[in-house]
């Protein structure tokens, strides 16, 4: 076993610091393609350097072309944990796979009881399902017409 490399942590957590400007482009793409807009990219920044959501990415790859920000979330009534990945990205199949499977570890290993995405887009539920999620909820929205004053 003298000649074994050794391993190599592929999803790391990092600095959003040190890589906003890398990883701003993709967010602010995902953000505008969201269905509700209940938050901005200011507020992943300020929740990433406060500590509540931490930045993952993979290290094989150039920074920017995968990561992962994710938080963790607790039910005030079960007191059980959720993993949320607040937003992912990634370039191809390959790397969104060692993302999730880091996911699965790191909510393993936190004690978490769910991990959970919320999206738009029927492909990421797809891909969802295909690694091991149930669609638990379903939003409904219809727009309201403009009234025009009188």
């Amino acid at each position: 076993m003298e000649n074994e490399e050794p391993s190599v942590v592929e999803i790391q957590a990092v600095r959003v610091q040190d890589v906003w400007e890398y990883i701003k482009p993709a967010i602010d793409d995902i953000i505008k393609d969201l269905p509700w807009k209940d938050f901005r990219a200011e507020d992943i920044y300020a929740s990433c350097s406060a500590g509540e959501a931490v930045v993952f990415v993979d290290s094989t790859v150039p920074v920017g072309e995968s990561f992962c920000i994710a938080r963790m979330d607790e039910n005030q009534s079960t007191r059980e944990k959720t993993l949320c990945l607040w937003i992912s990205y990634s370039t191809t199949q390959e790397t969104a796979q060692r993302v999730m499977d880091a996911v699965d570890t790191i909510a393993a290993n936190s004690g978490c009881a769910y991990i959970e995405f919320v999206t738009g887009s029927e492909k990421l539920v797809e891909y969802g399902k295909a690694n091991g999620f149930d669609k638990v909820m379903y939003e409904v929205r219809k727009a309201v017409p403009k009234q025009e004053a009188p």
